[in-house]
């Protein structure tokens, strides 16, 4: 059976105070890493992961992601230099781009040339952390003489990027340390990704199996596998919903969803419903580990297999991250180290 190099854990909706709750349970069950995500408008990333920091010892803490729109890279490079000197050198700098409809839609910043924003983005942090007083002249940002006014813990830090299409999986794997997939993200399209990454991984010459894959997975297991997978099905149908937007991802695409499908899911969302009577048992399957335990390890087995390494288990609507944790750590972990 595949091994798996850590398990993480990822919440986004809990009180800050209960968030490092968690936090020191997700340590004291071995988890690796906590990612914290920064999406518009919960709670701010890098607050919730100086909270996590000063509450915990070893558990590793990811930011999944930074926006390159939202924070320029030589912001995010401050902050993100502040919480690894908190969290002693535990930090993981995640950035991506984001969805347009929420950058230019609704935020009204220019979505311009997404690849290019996180190679520049990539570059300028690691420069000021290298110590460099950088002038950049680039397609989308520029900088005049910045440089940290303190040296930061690390001079090389971890950066994942998280990404959907096969451009900037490969931009992964020529520039990035890791790679975090989205939720949602099926076998298919797990192996879809890595191929991509791989040929990135092939210009900057490393090997694959050193290279850390994560995704934000939805999880619901129980004995009761009705109840387990019915758990799930309204949250899939929100973020088949949400993303109907984009009928064509390589998400829907590698797992053979076809786009009519995904657009009546959003058709149905515009109308104020929430069609959780279209997901079927084969999108459970797809896009979720839901069931019985002996299901989930088979889910799951086929995500390691398709070149997964670092699954996080996120948090599920009603259910309790402690439930979540617990559940991962009985039924799965013990399978997979």
């Amino acid at each position: 059976m595949v091994k798996v190099r850590e398990f993480g854990v990822g919440f986004e909706s809990p009180h800050p105070r209960e968030f490092v709750a968690h936090a020191k349970r997700a340590e004291e069950l071995g988890f690796g890493t906590l990612w914290v995500p920064e999406d518009p408008f919960y709670r701010g990333a890098f607050t919730l992961g100086s909270a996590v920091a000063c509450g915990t010892s070893k558990i590793k803490i990811g930011l999944g992601v930074v926006n390159p729109y939202l924070r320029h890279p030589a912001l995010t490079a401050m902050e993100f230099a502040a919480l690894d000197e908190v969290s002693d050198g535990r930090a993981i700098l995640g950035i991506g781009a984001g969805l347009k409809d929420w950058i230019e839609g609704r935020l009204k910043i220019p979505y311009t040339k997404p690849t290019m924003a996180m190679r520049e983005s990539i570059e300028i942090i690691r420069r000021v952390f290298r110590g460099e007083e950088v002038t950049y002249s680039g397609k989308v940002f520029q900088t005049e003489r910045i440089k940290l006014s303190f040296k930061p813990v690390r001079a090389e830090i971890p950066i994942h990027l998280g990404v959907i299409g096969p451009k900037n999986c490969e931009l992964t794997g020529e520039v990035a340390d890791g790679l975090l997939l989205s939720v949602m993200s099926s076998p298919a399209y797990v192996k879809f990704a890595m191929e991509h990454v791989r040929r990135g991984l092939a210009k900057s010459g490393r090997d694959a199996r050193d290279f850390p894959v994560g995704a934000y997975i939805l999880s619901s297991i129980s004995e009761d596998e009705r109840a387990a997978r019915d758990r799930l099905r309204p949250l899939v149908a929100f973020f088949i919903s949400l993303m109907a937007p984009q009928p064509n991802t390589p998400i829907f695409a590698a797992a053979g969803l076809p786009a009519d499908t995904i657009r009546a899911f959003g058709a149905s969302f515009a109308r104020g419903k929430v069609p959780v009577d279209m997901v079927t048992d084969e999108m459970l399957d797809t896009f979720t580990i839901a069931g019985s335990p002996a299901r989930c390890r088979e889910n799951l087995a086929r995500l390691l297999e398709a070149g997964m390494t670092a699954p996080v288990f996120f948090e599920v609507p009603g259910v309790p991250p402690q439930q979540t944790m617990d559940d991962a750590h009985k039924h799965l972990i013990p399978y997979f180290t």
